[in-house]
């Protein structure tokens, strides 16, 4: 259960870049609830190359765990850049090619590094909560520090696959590594 700071945090954040709606609401004080919120927000505040965005649904695909199922069960269904969110679980190997935005949660570090071989200049947003995964080369880490969730981006992973990540939201990160363009 996260403490008052955190849930603090994490509605500013929300606020910020706009609530998910009710459900967000009720759940609000769970962890997995609050980062399925950035992960939201992360995707809203993200522009994909001329033609990555063909479909009509942004896939959001679950490398891992998907505690008490927030990520599913808050995403599923919601618009998103003029498309619908659609969640994937136990995504693997070439198949994350097919992901919009992979969340890599609870996994151990060998098959992390994999995902993030197998995603590396491709455009699919890639968003972790393990320490140091900007580090390994993903594109946005979710970490708790400070007693807050807070956020690291990777810019050059982000620009070497054709994403555009928002002002906005480099803003509001707590580190950023790399050159914006």
């Amino acid at each position: 259960m996260l403490n008052h700071s955190v849930r603090w945090t994490a509605a500013a954040v929300l606020l910020v870049f706009g609530t998910l709606g009710g459900p967000v609401r009720a759940q609000s004080s769970s962890e997995p609830a609050v980062k399925a919120g950035f992960v939201y927000n992360f995707a809203k505040f993200t522009e994909w190359p001329p033609g990555a965005l063909a479909s009509t649904q942004i896939s959001v695909c679950l490398l891992g765990a998907d505690p008490l199922g927030a990520v599913q069960g808050l995403l599923e269904g919601r618009p998103l850049q003029g498309r619908s969110v659609t969640v994937r679980r136990n995504v693997r190997g070439d198949d994350l090619k097919s992901c919009t935005l992979v969340f890599v949660t609870d996994v151990d570090e060998r098959r992390q590094a994999d995902a993030l071989r197998t995603l590396r200049g491709l455009p699919v947003l890639t968003v972790g909560d393990a320490d140091g995964f900007v580090d390994a080369g993903g594109m946005i880490g979710l970490l708790v520090a400070d007693d807050r969730i807070q956020f690291e981006v990777n810019l050059d992973a982000a620009q070497r696959a054709g994403l555009r990540i928002n002002s906005q939201l480099l803003r509001l990160a707590r580190t950023v590594k790399g050159h914006p363009l």
